[in-house]
């Protein structure tokens, strides 16, 4: 028998921005040995994952590629996560979920030869079409939706909405650690006597090595990572059909949205129009990540409160409008503060999202749902990049994040318009403080 493992120890030191007393400690996650498999293994991506999506920015923005061969390289990223999510809704629980955290992590590792084949748009594309070349800090890989239908399972139903945030919180936090340490390879290539973009050569390599860890890590998942349920149909979902539809359909806007910019952009965004040095630039990813980590606690206490559709909802639309800010910003120094202060709100409708998509399905659609609702946001996400790419010359740098904004507010109008009636099981009694 394993016995889980309390984390009420940790959990104050990630939580102090929260109102500390409260906090309740019935609300305090307690995983089983898979849960906490799962949450090493996504910590261990999420640095490798911070680290490499602002060091591919850097990197091709280094080497010289046009602004629409830079957005080919990052729609063929997302278009290979697409093919990942394909097979993860289609046959997850016939595969098993183990096998595919597996075979997710062994992909990373085609991440080396991205050095190799720079002068190459074609070739770097073909590697980014693996699923597993990171743009974004914040991971939108197949392997999360096989995270969000097996976390539940590894805590008690009401910890499933702390479980997300603690699983989301050390996973920002291991990803602002790896774009913070993106400062230290221009010095090291100096005293290695390398320049240029080849100074970020070692950050594809730490990538790669990294997947091959958590290869290993996830193969210690037992049997109870599996459904053990399995409906008669290929695509197991069945009683949630129309909410899982409705959900894909905002989910969807919401992603394509979030592609117009991602991380790897940014990153470009900042270098190019602001010419910002990459140690500042890791610093400023650095700082984002930590809000975006300390804001996961602070949603779980917020819907317990107000509910998770308008926790999602209220905490969305500032931080869009930052985003805009941002693009219309005449200096680092003013849109770095926006920047930031949009990064302490824009992730608290993940953990909320998260929680309240696999409250609202039957247990034995989880995985199906979480990898069809993936699907719609790794669909939407694809012609992003190349749309982002395709402004830049005519309309400016900016353009894509004032899209980004607008676009985001009308998915969190059409989120509460379609969701607001709809409270997550343990809702339905009735939101109270604690």
């Amino acid at each position: 028998m394993v016995l889980p493992v309390r984390t009420e120890k940790y959990y104050p030191l990630i939580v102090s921005v929260a109102p500390m007393h409260r906090l309740s400690r019935a609300s305090l996650p307690s995983f089983d040995r898979n849960g906490q498999i799962v949450i090493v293994a996504r910590t261990l991506r999420s640095f490798a994952f911070g680290l490499n999506s602002v060091a591919l920015g850097l990197y091709l923005s280094g080497i010289g590629l046009p602004a629409a061969a830079i957005g080919l390289v990052l729609s063929a990223a997302l278009a290979g996560t697409l093919g990942l999510t394909v097979i993860i809704a289609l046959f997850g629980d016939r595969i098993g979920r183990r096998r595919l955290l597996m075979l997710g992590s062994g992909l990373m590792a085609a991440a080396a030869l991205i050095p190799l084949v720079s002068d190459e748009p074609l070739l770097l594309a073909a590697i980014a079409l693996s699923g597993m070349v990171a743009v974004n800090a914040n991971e939108s890989t197949g392997l999360q939706t096989v995270d969000q239908a097996l976390l539940p399972q590894a805590v008690a139903a009401d910890q499933r909405t702390s479980a997300f945030a603690l699983y989301n919180l050390l996973a920002s936090a291991a990803a602002a650690l790896g774009a913070l340490s993106i400062g230290l390879f221009p010095v090291l290539g100096q005293l290695l006597g390398v320049s240029g973009p080849h100074v970020y050569t070692p950050a594809f390599l730490i990538y790669a090595l990294i997947g091959l860890l958590g290869l290993l890590v996830q193969g210690r998942l037992d049997a109870r990572a599996e459904t053990g349920e399995r409906l008669g149909r290929r695509l197991a979902i069945d009683r949630s059909r129309p909410i899982v539809a409705r959900l894909s359909v905002v989910f969807g806007l919401d992603s394509f949205a979030s592609s117009l910019t991602v991380q790897s952009f940014l990153a470009y965004f900042f270098a190019t129009r602001f010419a910002a040095d990459p140690a500042v630039l890791g610093g400023l990813f650095f700082s984002a990540s930590i809000l975006s980590a300390a804001s996961f606690p602070v949603a779980a206490w917020l819907s317990r409160r107000i509910g998770l559709v308008n926790t999602m909802v209220f905490t969305h639309i500032p931080s869009s409008l930052f985003l805009i800010g941002v693009a219309v910003a005449p200096s680092f120094f003013l849109a770095a503060p926006l920047f930031l202060a949009r990064a302490a709100l824009a992730s608290m409708d993940v953990p909320t999202r998260q929680s309240y998509t696999m409250a609202v399905v039957d247990p034995a659609e989880r995985t199906a749902t979480a990898g069809v609702t993936s699907l719609a946001r790794g669909i939407a996400a694809v012609p992003a990049p190349v749309i982002a790419g395709s402004l830049l010359v005519p309309l400016g740098l900016g353009v894509p994040l004032i899209a980004t904004g607008v676009l985001k507010i009308g998915y969190d109008l059409a989120l509460f318009a379609l969701f607001r009636a709809r409270p997550a099981p343990e809702e339905k009694v009735r939101i109270r403080p604690s």
